[in-house]
């Protein structure tokens, strides 16, 4: 939730895997009104772009998979070793894990996977600082709020909101009438970096009701706040490519990932598809 609020198609090829999505209720579009904010307030904007959210949560289509996969989750990887049985990998707690494995397909932020990748072949193959950070901050609150704002174009504090409220599947609740998503710029959340002494919060929610100033009747009232900095949020810059394939076939090691092909999920989408079609042309 903290995360993505939706992702985006842009391509015929991807939207042929969505449309299969959607057959199986993983993902639903999302239409709505788009608006941007202007000096003079909110004013709405024409945009054509298609918009999906994953059924009933956004990380269904991680989920959807996982039935088939022997997946360990919430363990942390510090370290990849190679040896003459495969590749180990070292957990954070120093212990390495017990199998031992072919290949090592990191799907990590370009930047992560170049430091595990130190010392191998591939390491001076993956881009340096390709990603700009930024402040997430979801905020639950009562106030009403007319139905039509749903997604909101900001400035240079707040480049992005989402009334998340509003999304297709979104489960009602007895405790706020709305949840919200901002995502602080780029260059803001820069400035103000993970330790930054500036209240998030505080900003965020004064940043929102100037926003809605003209459609609220009373102030906004927090009931639930969360925040979280995101180190590899944004690529510098997300022009859509092919997936550049970095792998070495000898050592069973590769990397790709959203940065790997333009970013975005589509981009993740793309990069894992031209790998195996790579590895097994």
């Amino acid at each position: 939730m903290i995360g993505a609020q939706y992702f985006t198609v842009r391509y015929e090829r991807f939207q042929k895997q969505v449309a299969q999505w959607q057959e199986e209720d993983i993902v639903a579009r999302w239409q709505f009104n788009l608006y941007a904010l202007t000096a003079s307030g909110l004013t709405t904007r024409s945009d054509s772009t298609l918009r999906f959210v994953g059924t009933p949560k956004m990380n269904s289509l991680a989920d959807a998979p996982k039935s088939d996969l022997d997946i360990a989750f919430n363990t942390r990887i510090e370290a990849i070793k190679s040896s003459s049985d495969g590749w180990i990998l070292v957990s954070a707690d120093g212990e390495p894990i017990k199998e031992l494995y072919d290949w090592v397909v990191m799907s990590s932020p370009a930047e992560q996977s170049r430091v595990l990748l130190t010392g191998t072949a591939l390491e001076h193959q993956i881009p340096e600082q390709i990603h700009d950070p930024c402040w997430a901050l979801a905020l639950a609150t009562l106030g009403e709020i007319p139905a039509g704002i749903q997604d909101i174009f900001g400035d240079s504090v707040v480049s992005w909101v989402s009334r998340l409220s509003a999304r297709p599947w979104q489960q009602d609740s007895g405790d706020y009438d709305d949840l919200w998503m901002l995502h602080f710029s780029s260059k803001w959340s820069v400035i103000h970096a993970k330790d930054t002494e500036i209240d998030v919060t505080q900003t965020g929610l004064e940043w929102l009701s100037a926003a809605l100033d003209k459609q609220i009747e009373k102030p906004l009232e927090v009931v639930h706040d969360f925040k979280h900095y995101w180190l590899y949020a944004r690529m510098k810059n997300e022009q859509a490519t092919s997936s550049i394939i970095i792998v070495d076939r000898s050592m069973g090691l590769a990397a790709i990932g959203a940065w790997s092909a333009g970013g975005r999920v589509q981009g993740a989408y793309f990069s894992a598809l031209d790998f195996v079609d790579y590895l097994f042309e």
